[in-house]
């Protein structure tokens, strides 16, 4: 966390700034160990950052219900305050967006159309979060298209980071397409809730796909012994 302080110039605590965020946020602010953890993954964002222009990341989960969608926003929302950098957020869901209203001067489903749109986030402040849009497409077709290379671009150009929240993997043949041109996927998965054999066949798939499958981050943990215990056994 010092390290990250000293990259990011700024002096305020983090903990204190991530208790006062707005409550109108998409989604509940994490409880103290669940900040913990969304620290850590937004360190190994941070490592993946170099050079002058920013990164797009994906994240998608096995099955609907993961958590996929709160795990990639708090992602986002925790870069945002930890560097002082412009972060984008995307409900790239085509299976089901998310339902609360966004206020965004434009959305998915438009930027993928029209990529040049994306110059209307500029004035959105320091995390943009862009709703998934109801404009009907053939998705598929534009995913392979440049005009969603030509958008990729253009985030990477405005944000430091950008964070894609995807539809399901077993539920989207578009997760691959999404994913495959960024800087990888990062694949949420709940615990206990599937068999790790369906785990491992969903990330043997996106890797034949061409998918730089970053890894996978366990959501919902928990500890059959103590936890006292497990801290002793791990070295923690």
């Amino acid at each position: 966390m010092s390290a990250m302080r000293k990259k990011s110039g700024q002096g305020l605590d983090l903990e204190f700034k991530l208790k006062t965020l707005d409550s109108g946020d998409l989604f509940p602010k994490p409880p103290g160990a669940q900040m913990a953890e969304f620290e850590r993954l937004a360190n190994s964002m941070i490592a993946m950052l170099g050079g002058a222009s920013g990164i797009v990341v994906t994240f998608a989960s096995s099955i609907k219900g993961e958590g996929n969608s709160y795990v990639s926003f708090n992602v986002a929302r925790h870069l945002s305050i930890i560097l002082d950098v412009r972060v984008a957020w995307i409900d790239a869901n085509f299976i089901s967006p998310l339902r609360k209203p966004i206020d965004s001067p434009v959305d998915f489903r438009n930027l993928l159309l029209d990529p040049q749109l994306a110059d209307k986030l500029k004035g959105t402040g320091q995390m943009a979060v862009i709703p998934h849009g109801n404009r009907p497409m053939k998705q598929t077709d534009i995913l392979l298209s440049n005009r969603y290379l030509d958008l990729l671009e253009q985030l990477n150009k405005d944000f430091a980071f950008t964070i894609i929240d995807a539809p399901p993997i077993t539920q989207s043949i578009d997760v691959g397409h999404i994913a495959k041109p960024t800087a990888g996927l990062v694949i949420v998965v709940e615990t206990r809730r599937l068999k790790h054999e369906i785990i491992l066949r969903n990330i043997e798939d996106m890797r034949n796909q061409g998918v730089n499958v970053i890894g996978t981050v366990l959501n919902k943990r928990t500890f059959d012994i103590p936890d006292f215990l497990y801290r002793r056994i791990v070295g923690v």
